[in-house]
């Protein structure tokens, strides 16, 4: 087999990974570059023959979950390439595109989906998908079979969500060793603070809604965990909001997964209108916001008559301040209570290490996703093979 890093090497984000055989050729996920650090939308320059430019020369494209640095190349995806997304993925992401100006829901629509521990045949490839935690919901790493050789990529994930837990676990039953390892490595340039769990998280968080009568709450609006950590935190009797948007999408998450796990029931969550404004000063709210809506007049209104009463609550990735007119940023001007309460949606070093360790790949360990991959070389975990974007890497012919 053949690994081809077409992009991210060096970066975090606008992933593109190439798995091929003499008979088949396969892309792991398709993503846009992030933003520059002005938070300019970067200019997308990446063309792959026979992918994204030419004559169609690909198999198929697997994404691993629905974050715009993983599929955000998808519309340049040429026609008749068959692409793959878990169910409920294409889901959340399709109601996505259906909100957002110049959506493609009418490409998202003809996702194939795949299921988690059922092997799919492309050609000669055997890819079983494995579904992990994340930030986005249904992600997954794949576990690619060919020429008696083993690679596995793991796209984003973690360990200390809550599903986090059986991601080693689910390593040494389901996979156990292979020949290569292409993990992601987010974290590895973001320094040694200490990471919260989502269950730590989630006890500050209700600290937090208990104290306050009035809380807004800036968090992705398909950060699912996030949300249902948040609304079960969220006393009985005090409202819980959104838009209309979002309660779409809780909806649609409480329909497929609702029997799995409570945190994924979302029976309290209602429109907010102004029909609510009487009941909600006297019960007191938790209500989910963005810039859009009518979001920023409510804000204004509990700012100037209920300032002590009032909080914000930011559970996001803190570097979404730091650029220049940041939407995030303006929506918390004038706030006398704020608290930073997150935890990152990607790997930590130590988990990282012990994903290496049990998987103990033969031949070696390519690090993408990250902009210090150089750290891996530290950490006494074998081999490490630094690529360039675009270089290939051939499993070694036993």
């Amino acid at each position: 087999m053949i690994v081809t890093v077409h992009r991210g090497t060096h970066q975090i984000g606008g992933s593109v990974v190439e798995i091929a055989t003499s008979r088949t050729r396969i892309i792991l996920d398709l993503g846009s570059p992030l933003p520059d650090e002005n938070g300019h939308d970067c200019i997308e320059t990446l063309a792959i023959e026979g992918v994204t430019s030419g004559v169609s020369n690909c198999d198929a494209v697997l994404f691993s979950h629905y974050h715009g640095d993983h599929i955000g190349m998808l519309g340049d995806l040429l026609p008749g390439i068959p692409f793959y997304l878990g169910p409920v993925s294409k889901e959340i992401y399709l109601l996505l595109q259906k909100r957002i100006p110049h959506g493609i829901p009418e490409i998202v629509r003809d996702a194939r989906t795949f299921t988690a521990g059922e092997p799919l045949a492309i050609g000669d490839l055997s890819i079983t998908p494995f579904m992990v935690d994340h930030s986005a919901f249904d992600a997954y790493m794949f576990l690619i079979e060919a020429e008696s050789k083993r690679v596995l990529y793991t796209g984003d994930f973690r360990t200390h969500g809550f599903r986090g837990k059986a991601v080693l676990p689910m390593l040494r039953k389901y996979v156990g060793q292979v020949d290569v390892l292409i993990t992601e490595g987010t974290m590895l340039s973001r320094g040694e603070t200490e990471v919260k769990t989502e269950q730590e998280l989630q006890a500050e968080l209700g600290e937090v809604i208990k104290k306050y009568k009035y809380i807004f709450v800036i968090c992705s609006s398909t950060n699912i965990d996030r949300i249902g950590s948040i609304c079960q935190a969220t006393p009985r009797g005090k409202y819980f909001l959104c838009d209309p948007y979002q309660k779409t999408v809780l909806e649609k998450v409480s329909e497929l997964c609702g029997q799995y796990s409570p945190l994924y029931q979302f029976k309290k969550v209602l429109n907010y209108g102004p029909n609510l404004d009487d009941k909600m000063k006297d019960r007191g709210f938790c209500m989910l916001i963005r810039n859009r809506f009518s979001f920023p007049e409510v804000v204004t209104q509990y700012q100037n008559e209920f300032p002590d009463d009032t909080v914000l609550i930011y559970s996001m990735w803190r570097g979404y301040l730091d650029t220049p007119n940041s939407q995030y940023k303006k929506l918390m001007e004038g706030f006398q209570n704020i608290e930073f309460l997150h935890t990152s949606g990607h790997a930590t070093k130590e988990a990282i290490m012990k994903v290496c360790q049990d998987v103990n790949p033969k031949e070696g360990i390519i690090p993408v996703h990250s902009e210090a991959s150089e750290k891996l070389d530290e950490l006494g975990l074998g081999k490490i093979i630094h690529l360039k974007d675009g270089e290939e890497y051939e499993t070694i012919y036993q």
